[in-house]
């Protein structure tokens, strides 16, 4: 009998430690699901950055495209949009690249020598490389999205003249009236992590200041691998522009009379930038995903006059 009031009394014992610990489980519990929750309203809540998010979701290829004509059938500008016969009067008052130059030197650059005149505007100063990689994303997307010191799409651009009435027309045109947020995001990714620095291409010496100064280039490929760009070149152009360069399909051609070989070692500032998005109009699209020492590797191996000639 004595043994079984003892046996009750430890069995009660345990039912109680039992219940205790069972609610410093449900405690614990309650305790965690609280923070989860908590956690996840606050990461919910959090604001995300614009800027941000705006700048992830930019294509530098559309960007790159648009540089070098931000309304080509090849970028993502609605092309029925009526603005483009106004554009299209004066083409080279709204591309980039006819301010900025392929190599984005501006005037100090390979546009050193290029004047003016009733079709163009001066070439802009300012190293707009050395900007995208100085300059925050949002600094650079504020600075596209001026209106002061803009060119207003209604300006009369006949009038343009570099001598007595280049004001205006040498301005930066507005952008808010040609271009959606997302595309001007595109540019700035571009300018961030599209456009290549020329320096490391190609060597350049610069004469004398703009307009009247000369450009020499040297040393094309710098210390790339000819072999290597060999291989990139047969397997990337070869079946358009031919073995050495000198035909397109099959049929002999030149380049504004320039073979591969020799277009690329006379305008090497420009050909980059055509390798690397194409050649707008044409069936020739770009080399999107090309890195800085493969496009060395390939000027390498097309600075080489015998197997790519003149």
């Amino acid at each position: 009998m004595a043994f079984n009031v003892i046996k009750f009394t430890y069995s009660k014992t345990v039912i109680k430690q039992t219940i205790k610990f069972m609610k410093t489980i449900k405690l614990l519990a309650a305790i965690f699901i609280f923070a989860i929750t908590f956690t996840s309203c606050t990461f919910d809540d959090e604001k995300i950055d614009p800027a941000t998010e705006a700048y992830n979701k930019a294509d530098h290829i559309n960007g790159g495209i648009m540089y070098d004509k931000f309304w080509a059938a090849e970028s993502d500008f609605d092309q029925a949009n009526p603005v483009k016969a106004t554009i299209n009067a004066k083409a080279d008052f709204f591309r980039c690249k006819q301010c900025h130059g392929w190599d984005g030197l501006g005037n100090a650059g390979s546009y050193i020598n290029r004047n003016a005149n009733a079709n163009r505007p001066n070439i802009a100063a300012g190293n707009i490389y050395a900007m995208g990689q100085s300059k925050t994303a949002q600094e650079l997307f504020d600075g596209f999205k001026k209106t002061a010191g803009r060119r207003d799409i209604s300006y009369d651009l006949t009038t343009y003249n570099p001598t007595t009435n280049k004001a205006e027309g040498d301005k930066m045109p507005n952008l808010n009236q040609l271009l959606t947020d997302a595309q001007i995001w595109d540019l700035v990714k571009f300018m961030k992590e599209g456009m290549m620095d020329v320096s490391e291409l190609y060597d350049a010496t610069y004469t004398g200041t703009y307009p009247t100064g000369s450009m020499a280039i040297t040393n094309v490929g710098k210390d790339g691998d000819a072999v290597k760009g060999k291989s990139y070149y047969n397997s990337n152009c070869a079946a358009c522009h031919g073995a050495k360069g000198t035909t397109l399909n099959g049929t002999p051609h030149l380049i504004e009379g320039m073979t591969i070989g020799q277009f690329t070692r006379k305008k090497a500032n420009e050909v980059q930038h055509k390798i690397h998005y194409g050649q707008l109009g044409s069936p020739m699209t770009g080399e999107f995903d090309i890195t800085v020492s493969q496009m060395k590797d390939l000027y390498k191996a097309l600075a080489n006059e015998t197997n790519f000639p003149n």
